[in-house]
């Protein structure tokens, strides 16, 4: 009970520091005249999740059939949350995003030992493959000139995001130290603006942890979503 209420406390004062953060970014960014045509929209994607483990560095007493965990394919999960849109110097656009993301993920071992005739393909580790983050990203958009930019806009987006599991970590990856909570993306992708009533987009997340594992995971992510500017919606 009182490791539960320690991750607790842990997990809300990452919160608050996120959102006062995020709050006083973007607070600074309306005093700079620099930033301008700012909007908040909130958005809700559909996500497609794979996860690749290399655990070379686990040395555990239990062993999983190979066939058992690995499923190598990408499985469904979804993600919400606001972002903040805007244009640096008049010519620089850019977004500035948090959300949640409940992430479903099949899992590709890279590693499979065995140990002939007794016993099949097997892999030291079985990694949590459904677990709840929070993300913020900072993407750079840029215009494309496609079609009519008066009603429509084309853009190619890039830039970084950055995943904290709040969820709970089993304890076979606390036993054998993997149980990093932080993940590192880069994020590419392209968005759909109709005359400024919603934004269709599609992003790519390629991510890996960020501090040192026995087992590390590289994340691929597909995002397929819509946001719509808060004032068309209240």
């Amino acid at each position: 009970m009182q490791t539960r209420n320690t991750q607790f406390i842990r997990h809300f004062l990452f919160l608050f520091f996120a959102i006062a953060m995020f709050s006083t970014a973007t607070a600074q960014t309306k005093k700079n005249k620099l930033f301008t045509n700012q909007s908040w929209s909130l958005f809700g994607a559909l996500t497609l999740n794979n996860q690749s483990v290399n655990d070379a560095g686990i040395t555990a007493p239990v062993n999983y059939l190979y066939n058992s965990v690995n499923d190598n394919a990408f499985k469904p999960g979804y993600s919400g949350g606001a972002r903040l849109d805007g244009i640096y110097d008049q010519k620089h656009h850019y977004s500035l995003s948090f959300s949640i993301h409940r992430v479903n993920a099949g899992t590709s071992y890279r590693n499979t030992y065995s140990i002939t005739p007794f016993i099949d393909d097997f892999t030291h580790f079985k990694a949590d493959n459904q677990f709840t983050t929070l993300s913020f990203a900072a993407h750079y958009k840029m215009l494309l000139p496609v079609n009519n930019m008066r009603k429509y806009k084309f853009y190619a987006v890039a830039g970084p995001s950055v995943d904290y599991k709040i969820s709970s970590i089993s304890n076979e990856q606390l036993m054998n130290g993997a149980g990093n909570r932080l993940f590192i993306n880069g994020d590419l992708g392209a968005e759909f603006d109709n005359k400024g009533y919603y934004v269709l987009y599609a992003h790519y997340k390629l991510g890996s942890n960020l501090a040192q594992s026995t087992a590390p995971v590289q994340m691929n992510r597909f995002e397929l979503g819509m946001s719509i500017k808060v004032k068309d919606l209240f």
